[in-house]
């Protein structure tokens, strides 16, 4: 009885082909960025749902989404999606302004120089407990924003 062994190279032919569709994928993802950018956090911080422990981040803002993804430098995982908002005002630095409730940290407004600010929540805590006064404490942290 002859063995069929023309079987495995098909299998394996299309393993390699959704294989090679991933990686293109993946490379069409990041470029199809309108920029790009890294910043890091010393302390826990909200990004709507999510929550962003000290570490290095990147930030990209897709194009046809319109979406500003969050992913962790060390492991490439999409840690924050959210949709951006268009406002061409003027801003001279790039930067995540960060609003300080108590111990609580949440990410309020992105601002990239020659874009204005791409991301704004006016109330990052929602219902959550606190003054006023003191929800009104802002740290900033700065992104560095790569050139195209």
């Amino acid at each position: 009885m002859k063995a069929n062994h023309r079987r495995y190279p098909a299998n394996w032919a299309v393993f390699l082909g959704i294989l090679l569709a991933a990686c293109f994928l993946a490379t069409a993802a990041h470029a199809r960025a309108l920029l790009t950018g890294t910043f890091t956090l010393t302390n826990n911080v909200h990004w709507g749902e999510a929550v962003l422990p000290p570490g290095e981040y990147s930030l990209a803002l897709e194009r046809e989404t319109q979406t500003i993804i969050v992913r962790d430098v060390a492991t490439d995982k999409v840690v924050a999606r959210e949709f951006a908002r268009s406002d061409y005002q003027k801003v001279s630095d790039s930067q995540l302004l960060i609003r300080v409730q108590g111990k609580h940290r949440a990410v309020y407004s992105v601002q990239v120089a020659g874009w204005g600010e791409i991301y704004n929540r006016a109330n990052p805590f929602g219902t959550r407990g606190g003054g006023v006064e003191e929800a009104r404490n802002t740290e900033t942290v700065r992104i560095e924003v790569a050139q195209k």
